[in-house]
């Protein structure tokens, strides 16, 4: 009788010693967001940036954390040894790799190589991605969601992430082409 108790109370010690833990776990992250919001609210106000702006910035934080849950991704996979993390990166990079034909005959040290160049970039509704004659040195995929192409203030085109009727999708709504 006496070994079922201890056996009890050892069971229980554990089960709320877990729960504890997980709880302190997501306090502790939540302190971390409102920490961040907390500084870049008082960097703002600082630099006393224009209201609008100031909403885009933290429309951005916020979304940015929601997506990523306040994890680093290179600070990550700078851990990891360049193998695991060309690995990885060919895991995160995936979709594109699948989905995109530009990538259908590629070998997978082609795919390795490429995958540990790319980076994942979160872009909130509204934010400009490229103004009108930049200078562009990259090149993007769609992921998800979808992105406006503007010119004179008129949806040109809508591009969206890739899929089998891709082409149907892109120019689709208006019956506009580039």
């Amino acid at each position: 009788m006496e070994t079922v108790k201890q056996q009890q109370a050892l069971l229980y010690a554990t089960i709320f010693g877990n729960v504890t833990t997980i709880f302190q776990q997501m306090y502790a992250n939540t302190n971390r967001y409102h920490e961040m919001l907390n500084n870049v609210r008082d960097f703002l106000k600082l630099y006393q940036v224009p209201k609008g702006l100031s909403e885009r910035v933290m429309d951005y934080i916020v979304s940015t954390w929601s997506m990523s849950k306040g994890i680093d991704t290179e600070k990550v996979l700078s851990i990891c040894p360049k193998d695991m993390r060309a690995d990885i990166c060919v895991h995160l990079n995936r979709k594109v790799f699948n989905e995109h034909p530009a990538f259908r005959l590629a070998s997978d040290g082609c795919l390795r190589s490429l995958a540990v160049e790319f980076q994942t970039t979160h872009c909130a509704p509204g934010d400009l991605i490229y103004h009108a004659g930049e200078s562009v040195d990259t090149l993007c995929f769609v992921v998800s969601g979808s992105l406006e192409v503007i010119q004179d203030d008129e949806v040109i085109a809508i591009l969206a992430s890739y899929c089998n009727n891709h082409e149907e999708e892109m120019h689709e709504g208006n019956g506009k082409t580039e």
